[in-house]
């Protein structure tokens, strides 16, 4: 079989094209959301303050916010690399191939919750605080809002979902 390639070596180039390349892809969507952009989607007591804000490339872009009222240990932990206590909204971008691959993340959940005028597809968990979609362009977006104060999760999370993809 001289000149063709192994089917071995085909997946594995395609594990790759994956793992580099896929988070590439969806880089453009890790510039953190101001704290005007939060406060409208989301509930701010009066003496609170986005106390962290972070994107960064983990296994996929990641984006993660913290707010509440600011203490003095909040430096020291983030000085330390973890993350202050408080409210939390975190976002992960993933590209995917086909329409295929969402329903690996559909396998991951126990209580999925179809919502309709979202994406190509998407589910709410209770459990998790978790919204995924898939958009028609194969970009998988999850919204996971662990927040007080919030009336209705999946409103919000579904809310700071649209404005990601609007901001996209």
């Amino acid at each position: 079989m001289t000149g063709s390639i192994p089917k071995s070596w085909g997946k594995l180039c395609l594990a790759l094209f994956i793992a580099v390349v896929s988070p590439a892809i969806a880089q453009d969507q890790t510039t953190p959301m101001s704290e005007a952009d939060m406060r409208s989607m989301l509930p701010f007591g009066t003496d609170d303050t986005l106390k962290y804000a972070v994107c960064e490339t983990k296994s996929y872009p990641t984006c993660t916010y913290v707010w509440g009222v600011a203490d003095s240990y909040d430096a020291v932990l983030i000085k330390a690399g973890s993350k202050p206590d408080g409210n939390r909204l975190t976002t992960v971008f993933a590209k995917a191939s086909t329409l295929q691959d969402f329903d690996r993340v559909l396998a991951t959940y126990t209580d999925a919750e179809p919502l309709a005028d979202l994406g190509v597809k998407a589910v709410w968990s209770e459990k998790r605080h978790q919204l995924s979609l898939l958009t028609s362009d194969y970009l998988v977006v999850h919204v996971n809002v662990d927040a007080q104060g919030v009336d209705d999760r999946k409103a919000t999370a579904a809310r700071i979902a649209t404005f990601l993809l609007g901001a996209k």
